[in-house]
């Protein structure tokens, strides 16, 4: 039921960027309503429970790169959020080699005459100076050299988005390769001090799952500030401003104040009057991908020791394999374990689903037998989950800035999340920038 009251504040997606903004609404005490289209909140932050095991939407990690999000993460769960040390790698050549890159390692498992190609490469970048970055491959190239990317990087990267790596925009990186680049690396193997910010496995993390953040946040407010199975059909707008949403149910309500999460198709289509032909033929051209998440529940204590195997070799059509327990004990019971293998697609299919998951099963299963990473006889069972929309395609190619700059003469349509701006955030990112949006309301 929606109550005639007026409410400042109307959030539009329930995932984490919808649900961090609530938490700073809520701790404002600003008026908010947020609107889910499905029966549920946390989008591809969510924690499943499946019999005795919980798996996570994805290999979420809370990485404390801003102390006021983590300290309002760890209000919100107290004690349940605990310090977790467990290192990711990179499946290679049929081994294990250390992620992020250390030198040390990859001098033991390349050879030498590679590893000759790396040290040359990148020595000549070392002279190479003011060096343009375009893209994703350009980056990649400026930080480690050819050799070094193409065995590595840009395979992973080629196969998760499913775009030549040159046309993919350098922020895909998350900010990843920021503060890591050969020298960085050489530097630690020679002091042999490890500097925090490459440290991919230590980490904080929930005990019952990364979406215990999010379903704990969502306790915190009244029930009639959660519109669950609420879809937007219009965003109606006159003179620059949102005035009122209508919801697919015909119920229409005024608005103040509006931060959109949706993807930005659902956004720029939903705009009553419709938007400029310039932007719909721009945003018929955006592109995300989906993933399929292979979950195999097995009856052994454990598969590794990693919070994360990735696995960028181009013939292996899984991009990452992560394991819930290394993350937390309580996800799975104490002799059995189960490992989430994530498959990037373009689209999804209704038509035979369970006939396309069980062939995606069969030939996962058959890849990781033959590689030795799992034994048959120890599956238990599997299940497939769907995650649409988990990455935008950050493209070259495509202006979206227009798009943007378009919806910026809006005065009071914010936009915040992956989808909505197009962005590859993380989740202090998105708490951070949800409460300094929030902070201008009123």
């Amino acid at each position: 039921m929606i109550p005639d009251k007026k409410t400042d504040l109307h959030i539009l997606g329930g995932g984490p960027a919808g649900l961090a903004s609530a938490y700073y609404a809520h701790n404002k005490k600003i008026s908010f309503q947020l609107f889910e289209s499905t029966n549920e909140v946390g989008g591809n932050c969510r924690t499943i429970k499946s019999g005795d095991f919980m798996y996570d939407t994805g290999a979420h990690r809370l990485h404390d790169k801003n102390s006021k999000v983590t300290k309002d993460i760890k209000s919100i769960l107290g004690e349940q959020i605990k310090e977790v040390s467990a290192p990711s790698k990179i499946f290679y050549n049929n081994q294990l080699i250390d992620f992020p890159i250390r030198i040390a390692d990859i001098v033991k498992k390349v050879g030498l005459k590679i590893n000759l190609k790396i040290i040359k490469e990148n020595i000549q970048n070392k002279f190479t100076r003011n060096k343009e970055v375009h893209s994703f491959k350009d980056l990649a190239y400026k930080k480690y050299g050819k050799t070094l990317s193409d065995l590595f990087l840009i395979n992973y990267t080629e196969k998760l988005w499913g775009q030549p790596s040159e046309h993919l925009a350098s922020s895909i990186s998350g900010g990843r390769l920021k503060n890591l680049d050969f020298y960085s690396v050489f530097k630690e193997m020679i002091s042999g001090k490890v500097d925090s910010r490459h440290i991919d496995g230590n980490f904080l993390y929930p005990e019952y799952g990364f979406g215990a953040i999010f379903s704990s946040m969502e306790k915190l407010f009244n029930k009639s500030n959660i519109l669950l199975k609420s879809p937007i059909k219009k965003l109606i707008h006159k003179n620059n401003k949102i005035e009122q949403l209508i919801l697919k149910n015909n119920h229409i309500i005024d608005v103040e104040n509006v931060i959109s999460t949706l993807p930005l198709p659902i956004l720029i289509n939903s705009l009553t009057p419709s938007a400029p032909n310039d932007i719909k033929k721009i945003i018929n051209g955006i592109q995300y991908r989906s993933l399929k998440a292979i979950v195999l529940f097995l009856n052994q204590k454990k598969l590794s020791d990693n919070a994360s195997i990735y696995f960028p070799e181009k013939e292996i059509p899984f991009t990452r394999i992560y394991e819930p327990k290394n993350r937390s004990k309580k996800m799975a019971p104490k002799k059995q374990t189960c490992v989430v293998i994530e498959v990037p697609i373009d689209n999804f299919s209704s038509d035979n689903s369970k006939n396309i998951n069980d062939n995606i099963y069969k030939s996962i299963k058959s890849i990781l037998i033959k590689k030795k990473i799992i034994k048959e006889n120890n599956i238990l069972r599997y299940e497939v989950l769907d995650m649409p929309f988990a990455y935008p395609i950050l493209n070259t190619k495509n202006p979206t800035n227009i798009v943007f700059k378009y919806l910026e003469s809006f005065n009071n349509l914010k936009l915040l999340g992956r989808s909505a701006e197009f962005k590859y955030l993380h989740v202090h990112d998105l708490f951070y920038k949800a409460s300094k949006i929030i902070n201008k309301i009123k």
